[in-house]
């Protein structure tokens, strides 16, 4: 029948694109009449090429973008503008646009600097002003990243940077040259979100201690390496810093006999970021290298490498050479581990480097560098030493520097904890001794200390005392603060022991001027006699000043009792002296000592 509509299997019905079913013009009965029907298998293959042409479109469009093409990308002129774009556009898939983030942080270094890493935060994670100023077209300019969108790409980009941060070291080169570290720019690019001040990147608080409990077991791996290699964006130390004190736990167990050249790195890091915990185990740490450095152990290790040096140079050193050889060697790597030292401190160190300054058969180089890594670094109730301090600086077998190096300590304590110790040592005959002793408690004393400063110098200073230590009390007193010195030394001027009324006067000497000459002339005429020193100290302790005569010459004089010291070393130094410009005119000058008795005066 003409008019019945003809029956068509199903397999013959026609199959019509996507592109034919959008257009308007096309009906089904024109496509039926104007072209045959298309068989099943035919339709089929025109299909699969219509879709592969529309995928091409597609892809030409940049609609569709791979995992390939990002890693394409990477190497491009444009393509970090690519990834930035696959970051910032809602219709790419959150997978991808942290596989583009991925890419940026892969990218190589371009002139030696990894941009990739700061256009992943300024420019998709985050669109900064500043870093926009200085590019064009770049597509943080058309869109930017809510702050939840960025949450979710964040959310995965973490655990693949934790990841790669979790993967071993690369294996030294065939030559021993180091391998690059690929881990080196995820820990940058991982440093650079967490410290972008701008915009919190990293939001979630648990997502950023993932973060940084994986750069703190980073660190860790390999630490010596890293620590010293110079093409990170961001050093050991910022990023230590950024951990903050648990990023040092574990370091004082990398403090052993093969790390003595990194030590003061490690120390210097345990200063400043450590807990008082990981400090004293570092410290206990420290004595233990030093102890093996020490030993006779550590010679017979290094003799083979320091003959073999020899060997190499052509050096034929004796037995007795090599031997001091290798002691020079030993103290010199002891040394080093005094600066370590130094930087951490602890209880362990303290009662170590004490211990060795008082070895008198190590060397005065050895004992003065163990004293001084205990500066700055002494607990205040360490009284045990404290005490060997103060031995040492009573021994009279104490070489001269430790001597000093010991009182430069007990300085840095507090007055409460030292003063009665140092007050102690005033009783030595070594007058050079004793003035350290004092010029050491002056030195952390105020005004109101002289009295007592002046009864113990009183009660304990009975020989050598001589014009050099008056004059250098004096000038230490004149310094102190809080307070009008002169008011406290006035009542010792006139009675008391000979060597406290001659430092009381020196003050004038060191601190006075020619408006004091009438003060100072009073006592020109006290026949007190001066203390004396010992004959066999004659060369280094003496009562003698220069005075000037008549004609301009200068002349010895020797000092028999007060009113010669004033005579001739005080009022000569300060008789055309200027006062100082805020030093007001001194008050009317106290009335004179009373006239000795004649006995007195003759010396019996």
């Amino acid at each position: 029948m003409r008019d019945a509509k003809r029956k068509i299997a199903p397999e013959n019905l026609p199959i019509v694109s996507w592109r034919a079913l959008a257009s308007r013009s096309l009906e089904p009965t024109h496509l039926m009449a104007s072209r045959p029907i298309p068989t099943r298998r035919s339709a089929l293959r025109t299909a699969a090429g219509t879709l592969a042409l529309a995928a091409a479109a597609t892809s030409a469009l940049g609609c569709a973008v791979s995992p390939s093409d990002l890693e394409r990308w990477e190497k491009t002129t444009e393509g970090p503008k690519r990834l930035s774009a696959v970051v910032l556009f809602d219709k790419y898939s959150n997978d991808l646009r942290v596989g583009a983030a991925m890419a940026l942080i892969d990218m190589k270094p371009v002139k030696g600097q990894r941009v990739g890493i700061e256009r992943l935060v300024k420019g998709a994670l985050v669109c900064d002003p500043g870093w926009l100023e200085k590019k064009k077209e770049e597509p943080c300019a058309r869109a930017t990243l809510s702050p939840e969108v960025r949450a979710k790409v964040v959310e995965g980009l973490i655990p693949r940077m934790i990841e790669e941060l979790k993967k071993a070291p690369p294996q030294p080169a065939q030559n021993g040259a180091p391998a690059a570290d690929p881990s080196y720019k995820y820990k940058d690019a991982a440093y650079m979100l967490l410290t972008y001040d701008k915009t919190p990147i990293v939001a979630d608080p648990a997502q950023k201690q993932a973060l940084l409990d994986a750069l703190r077991d980073w660190a860790m791996i390999d630490f010596n390496r890293k620590l010293n290699d110079q093409s990170q964006m961001f050093g050991m130390e910022q990023l230590l810093r950024l951990i903050g004190p648990t990023s040092v736990e574990r370091l004082p167990t990398l403090m052993d006999r093969n790390s003595v050249r990194e030590l003061t790195k490690m120390a210097d890091l345990i200063d400043k970021l450590a807990d008082t915990k990981t400090r004293e185990e570092a410290s206990k740490r420290l004595v233990g290298v030093i102890q093996y450095l020490a030993a006779d152990q550590w010679r017979k290790d290094r003799e083979p490498e320091v003959k073999a040096a020899n060997e190499a140079r052509q050096l034929t050193p004796t037995d007795k050479q090599f031997a001091q050889q290798m002691a020079d060697y030993q103290e010199d790597t002891m040394t080093k581990v005094f600066a370590a030292m130094k930087k951490v401190g602890g209880q362990a160190v303290s009662e170590y480097c004490v211990k060795l300054a008082s070895d008198r058969t190590r060397s005065a180089k050895l004992r003065t560098g163990a004293l001084q890594a205990l500066e700055g670094r002494l607990d205040k109730k360490d009284t045990r030493s404290i005490g060997h301090l103060i031995d040492l600086a009573r021994n009279k077998e104490t070489p001269k520097a430790i001597v000093d190096v010991a009182f430069r300590l007990l300085k840095q304590l507090p007055r409460e904890a030292v003063a009665k110790p140092l007050y102690n040592l005033l009783e030595l005959d070594d007058w050079q001794v004793r003035r350290l002793a004092g010029s050491t408690v002056l030195q952390i004393s105020k005004v109101e200390h002289i009295p007592e400063f002046l009864d113990e110098l009183s009660k304990r200073a009975k020989k050598n005392f001589n014009p050099m230590e008056a004059r250098t009390y004096a000038a230490y007193i004149a310094d102190l603060k809080d307070g009008n010195p002169l008011t406290k030394l006035e009542p010792y001027m006139t009675k008391g022991e000979p060597a406290v009324r001659v430092t009381a006067l020196s003050y004038y000497l060191v601190a006075g001027s020619k408006n004091d000459v009438p003060k100072v002339k009073a006592y020109d005429r006290d026949r007190d006699r001066v203390p004396k020193c010992d004959d066999k100290d004659k060369n280094d302790c003496s009562w003698e000043c220069v005075a000037v005569g008549p004609n301009k010459e200068e002349e010895r004089k020797n000092v028999e009792n007060i009113g010669d010291f004033v005579t001739y070393c005080v009022l000569p130094q300060i008789a055309n002296r200027e006062p100082k410009k805020d030093e007001k005119p001194k008050e009317k000058p106290p009335e004179a000592p009373k006239e000795p008795k004649a006995a007195d005066a003759d010396g019996d």
